[in-house]
């Protein structure tokens, strides 16, 4: 059988939620695959008896009974299409289930786009068919709307899991590839700095090697809190696109306006108690600091 070219390699995306369907259908049609899209085990099934299907990425939660319906449609028939099963919660059984129905791969919802065009090079190998050039000629480079459905998927997640609020944050560098990711888990963690906006931050730093993310975009659920928005600026980040308001959220956040009242007050007249202590000592050891050669300023 000859060798397919990026641009027929045929996918299947099935899965009842829009959003979701359609983040990974954009990915895919990124980088040049044909992609058709299922809302329910019927219309999947439709599909693979109808068009040659390379890939099926198909939801576990898939009406009206679940994903594995068409895995064992695709086992009876002895296709040759490869499975990839979509699921919010991978647990043991259901990794042992998908195996037992020929299911390939399972990834874990919501989808990370590098890691989904990387299990398609993994499948195509496997097939026989040159990976090599997937993305030689498309950029990972997403638009904002594009990167605002996977911040919901993420936020959605968390919220479901008890993980913590509906708030996460993405962070691009200025052409909307992305550096870092974020969910909130400051109470699940017992860490009152584990903001989805701060670990986004600090992941995209870590990805670069530097501390300064200037001209990079954040994308956020909803407003940054005080303390994500001291960082987004101190740390040069251009422009964030965010869902909702604090107050269109209605959620329980951090008294940012208490917090900016505070702040803007002289030391001596904020609620919590500033004493200035051992001040030679502590200029001796900045004066040492300062007389370093090549000394690390932050």
């Amino acid at each position: 059988m000859p060798d397919h070219t990026q641009s027929n390699i045929m996918i299947l995306v099935a899965d009842s939620d829009d959003d979701a369907r359609s983040y990974i259908a954009g990915l895919l049609q990124n980088f040049g695959f044909k992609v058709i899209q299922a809302v329910n085990v019927g219309s999947a099934i439709k599909v693979l008896q109808e068009w040659p299907i390379d890939i099926a990425f198909i939801a576990e939660k898939l009406p009206p009974d679940d994903g594995f319906e068409v895995a064992r449609h695709v086992l009876l028939k002895n296709m040759k299409t490869n499975l990839v099963m979509l699921t919010i919660d991978p647990t043991t059984d259901l990794l042992l289930e998908a195996s037992q129905n020929g299911v390939g791969q399972v990834m874990k919802s919501p989808v990370e786009p590098d890691r989904l065009i990387q299990t398609v090079k993994r499948t195509l190998r496997a097939m026989g068919k040159n990976a090599d050039s997937i993305g030689a000629d498309h950029e990972k480079a997403y638009s904002p709307e594009d990167i605002m459905v996977r911040v919901f998927a993420l936020a959605d997640q968390n919220a479901k899991a008890r993980l913590g609020g509906p708030f996460a944050a993405i962070v691009t560098d200025p052409q909307g590839h992305i550096l870092g990711e974020g969910v909130n888990s400051v109470t699940t963690r017992s860490d009152p700095t584990a903001h989805a906006e701060l670990i986004a931050i600090r992941r995209a730093a870590e990805k670069i090697g530097r501390p300064r993310l200037d001209g990079c975009v954040i994308y956020c659920s909803a407003e940054p809190t005080m303390l994500g928005q001291a960082l987004i600026i101190s740390t040069g980040i251009a422009k964030v696109y965010y869902g909702l308001s604090h107050e269109e959220s209605g959620a329980t956040r951090v008294n940012d306006q208490g917090i900016l009242g505070e702040i803007t007050k002289p030391l001596d007249q904020r609620s919590v108690a500033y004493e200035q202590i051992e001040k030679e000592r502590a200029m001796r050891v900045f004066d040492e600091w300062k007389a370093l050669k090549n000394n690390i300023a932050d």
